[in-house]
């Protein structure tokens, strides 16, 4: 009214009152009666984008669904309705296999169940595989590699949820679905640590909300680990260091050589091959020099009665031959 007035004049607000009706006075103004009204403001909402499956969407039949879903609530939209809305956000391959079917199957009603549209998509369009054994493909739901167990337990929870699906269209359900994941989750979880910690009940002993708290804090562990070795990579890398043959000195005398205690002490946190390897090479080393020292000790004469009986030579004794070999 301010603006009308600015504009047009007083006189001119007057006139669009008093045109309201062809039979009363002019003299009269008309008023509205809005006792009881409501004033509902429709949301905003974004209407969902058009599904193709011809490479081009940004979305998956599963989130698609999801958006109309999400869509037909916000507009408060009627059942009987919805399967028209859903046809006209349909194009191209998806639209034509929709019509076909429906075609094809004239005992589906659309019009009242609308999510058969949706299980329609989802059979020909879904990644998750559908086939007549739903549960044999539940089963076969094992670890991949390097898989950690959080995506083990999610993948075999969406496992769970198409095997009912597929039960449901052949008239048939899945008692308990949360069962059926935590047990398979026990017997193949990818983590030896976390698979010993479940191996002290039954699997099926074992509830879904056990399942996801030691899932929980084994992430939360995994996370600290990953935080502590970025910030201290020194002390994550460090380890025990072979024995290099080229820093010892070439003579090797007998008080040189390491005890048994000391030696499976420092091979025991660390016993890989390439430390057995050195160890037997050092014991080699230090065996043969050894023998050779004690044979430069031997007089002519002893070595004349104390030859080696193994190979007859006179260079050793029998003794240092079996310690040699």
């Amino acid at each position: 009214m301010d603006r009308l007035k600015g504009e047009c004049g007083e006189g001119g607000v007057q006139g669009l009152q008093f045109q309201g009706s062809v039979g009363q006075s002019q003299s009269e103004p008309i008023y509205l009666n809005l006792t009881g009204a409501k004033l509902v403001l429709q949301p905003d909402v974004k209407e969902p984008p058009t599904f193709r499956e011809d490479g081009s969407d940004e979305n998956t039949v599963g989130e698609w669904e999801e958006l109309m879903k999400i869509y037909f609530r916000k507009q408060d939209t009627p059942t009987n309705e919805q399967y028209y809305e859903i046809l006209s956000k349909l194009m191209g391959k998806a639209k034509d296999i929709v019509r076909i079917t429906l075609r094809s199957s004239p005992s589906l009603k659309p019009q009242e169940k609308p999510d058969i549209v949706y299980s329609i998509l989802r059979q020909h369009f879904s990644d998750v595989p559908y086939s007549c054994m739903p549960m044999a493909d539940f089963y076969n739901t094992v670890p991949l590699a390097r898989e950690t167990p959080l995506d083990y337990w999610e993948r075999l929870n969406k496992a769970v949820d198409a095997a009912e699906e597929g039960l449901k269209r052949l008239g048939r359900h899945v008692d308990n679905p949360c069962q059926e994941a935590t047990v398979m989750f026990v017997k193949h979880c990818p983590d030896p640590a976390l698979a010993a910690l479940l191996k002290f009940k039954a699997p099926d002993k074992w509830t879904a909300s056990e399942i996801q708290e030691h899932i929980d804090r084994y992430q939360i562990e995994a996370r600290e680990q990953a935080v502590s070795r970025s910030r201290y990579p020194k002390l994550a890398t460090v380890h025990a260091q072979a024995p290099v043959l080229e820093q010892l000195s070439p003579p090797c005398h007998l008080r040189d050589i390491p005890s048994p205690q000391e030696t499976g002490a420092a091979a025991l946190p660390h016993c890989n091959d390439s430390c057995m390897k050195t160890l037997i090479s050092l014991f080699e080393r230090t065996l043969s020099q050894n023998s050779q020292t004690a044979g430069r000790q031997k007089s002519p004469s002893q070595l004349h009665h104390k030859a080696c009986r193994v190979c007859q030579s006179w260079d050793h004794s029998t003794i240092s031959h079996c310690k040699q070999k």
